[in-house]
């Protein structure tokens, strides 16, 4: 039994198994991995890593198999996919992870390729485990529920990690209450009546998280930067593939060896030297028909129409935020009713999610002005929508 010291949960004990994944050099590579990507041009703390989050949700969900008493060999395997759950992310974690798919056409939580060869898969032929059966806990089928669905370890110790990180003290959950209040119940994963306030708090502890630090501007528009960057590697035939495999330093080595863009862009962050906000409004300012449009078609439309170049002209349209805890199972008076039917609060949140979306158009500072009118002509944006002027906007740490 290995011990490890982590600043959140104490003393993490590591089964065999998982002290000989944690050697691996897959594994490791995740220290030299940020957990928040850039938010730590916000949050100068939050400069954690993918393996200590692995750590602690490893730790959580061998905690949650203890109560609900699976049995030795089901805690292995689930012990063994929470801990790995993560070895799939590129550099910089989600930072790049959008930018990637749009080449290799999966997310980090696919990692099978990299579970079917070298270390990895030594350890696991050791222990007679296969990389689907882990795959397939990741992918939260079965008892992976308890690392991948609507309410999971993973989610309990981001939100608690993040907020010792950063700083950020809405990320604070009853996570041992939660633990307690779960069982299985024909083979679904529900929390008891008594859990529900607990399921509650995390599901407001994620919305209150999104915009204070998930995305928080300034890590919007980095992300932006980084994938603009990436694409203009890839472009000019660099392999998607290799730089998903890098860590953050291989990646900012990569950027800034690659020249023109992809350099500059890997400059600029690394000296703090952000694009601006030239727009940054909310739904209610937009025509739906403008989601549908794609970025890059919006980024050359509204370049063309200031008169710049469109590669430093950076259009951030996230995908709209979804709620799916609320569709969590929780076992009422002998009943399975969804989370957002038997907590009212739980359904005003829903919709609370989508009143912190925002769409964005990036550019250097000097070129504000110019595609902050041409881009209000091109969305039909009135000023009177407009959240901030660009005093409010130069403050980058709010």
């Amino acid at each position: 039994m290995t011990e490890i010291r982590d600043p959140v949960h104490g003393y993490v004990k590591l089964d065999r198994l998982a002290s000989e994944l944690s050697e691996t050099p897959q594994m490791q590579r995740l220290r030299w991995i940020k957990q928040l990507g850039l938010a730590s041009l916000v949050y100068p703390g939050a400069n954690h890593t993918r393996f200590e989050h692995s750590l602690g949700t490893y730790h959580l969900a061998c905690v949650l198999a203890d109560h609900l008493g699976l049995k030795e060999e089901e805690r292995l395997k689930v012990g063994a996919a929470a801990f790995l759950h993560d070895v799939g992310h590129g550099p910089l974690s989600h930072a790049t992870e959008a930018a990637l798919a749009h080449y290799l056409r999966r997310n980090h939580e696919s990692a099978i390729d990299i579970l079917r060869r070298g270390e990895l898969r030594e350890v696991l032929d050791r222990h007679g485990l296969t990389p689907a059966e882990i795959q397939s806990l990741i992918s939260g089928n079965g008892l992976g529920q308890i690392v991948s669905g609507e309410i999971d370890v993973d989610r309990m110790d981001y939100l608690l990690r993040d907020a010792h990180y950063t700083g950020v003290a809405y990320g604070v959950i009853d996570h041992p209450r939660l633990l307690q209040k779960m069982l299985l119940y024909q083979g679904q994963l529900v929390v008891e009546a008594g859990g529900i306030q607990a399921a509650t708090s995390l599901l407001i502890s994620r919305l209150l998280m999104h915009p204070a630090v998930y995305y928080h501007h300034v890590c919007r528009i980095s992300e932006c930067m980084i994938a603009a960057g990436i694409q203009r590697m890839i472009e000019e035939g660099a392999s998607a593939s290799e730089i998903k495999a890098m860590d953050d330093i291989q990646l900012f080595t990569a950027l800034e060896s690659a020249g023109g863009l992809a350099e500059e862009m890997g400059l600029r962050i690394r000296s703090r030297r952000l694009f601006k906000r030239a727009v940054y409004v909310g739904l209610e300012s937009l025509e739906q028909s403008l989601l549908r449009a794609g970025e890059r078609a919006l980024s050359l439309e509204i370049a063309e129409a200031a008169g710049v170049d469109a590669g430093h002209l950076l259009v951030d349209c996230p995908p709209l935020p979804d709620t799916p805890e609320g569709s969590f199972p929780a076992l009422v008076a002998g009943e399975i009713k969804a989370l957002r039917d038997v907590s009212p609060l739980v359904a005003i949140l829903e919709r609370a999610h989508k009143a912190t979306w925002r769409f964005g158009v990036y550019v250097p500072e000097e070129m504000r002005e110019e595609v902050s009118k041409a881009a209000r002509r091109c969305l039909s944006i009135k000023r009177s929508t407009v959240q901030h002027t660009f005093s409010d906007m130069d403050n980058d740490y709010l």
